[in-house]
């Protein structure tokens, strides 16, 4: 398969989980069949704890910059299938533009988009796992009293 941005050769790269993904070294994208992201999203192997413990906001100038750019934006074929690919934004607040097979084949990341999305879905799981404990820990402690000897 060629690279859909500068039309190299890309080489298969295993990644983690032995999900094997196609990489281009000339501009460092990767692309991911389809089901391989889910894939990746479903494993921690890689350790972004030190990002995800930095509280920060959410970058809206690099969000606004990002969209300006793609106002003169050429869309990207598919290295698979050949069709046209949209770029669009993944999921809500990931702040991670794809490149996506509208057939289906697959999606097209560029360089540091796969580890921006990682990160995405290890911060969105740590706090869906502290929400689940702290609504889980409030209904414990509300059993706890409603049990408790009446004196």
């Amino acid at each position: 398969m060629k690279c859909p941005r500068d039309n190299s050769l890309l080489n298969p790269l295993r990644y983690e989980a032995n999900i094997d993904i196609d990489y281009c070294p000339t501009c460092k994208g990767t692309w991911l069949d389809k089901g391989e992201l889910e894939a990746v999203q479903k494993t921690v192997e890689r350790d972004y704890s030190q990002l995800l413990n930095k509280s920060h906001l959410p970058d809206k100038v690099d969000a606004i910059y990002t969209k300006d750019k793609l106002k003169n934006f050429k869309s990207l074929s598919c290295p698979k299938c050949g069709g046209i690919m949209e770029n669009r934004d993944y999921g809500y607040g990931s702040q991670v533009r794809i490149d996506s097979c509208i057939a289906g084949c697959g999606i097209w990341l560029d360089e540091g988009e796969l580890q921006s999305l990682e990160i995405f879905f290890e911060k969105a799981h740590q706090e869906i796992s502290a929400e689940e404990q702290s609504s889980s820990q409030g209904i414990f402690s509300h059993l706890v009293d409603f049990f408790k000897p009446k004196s």
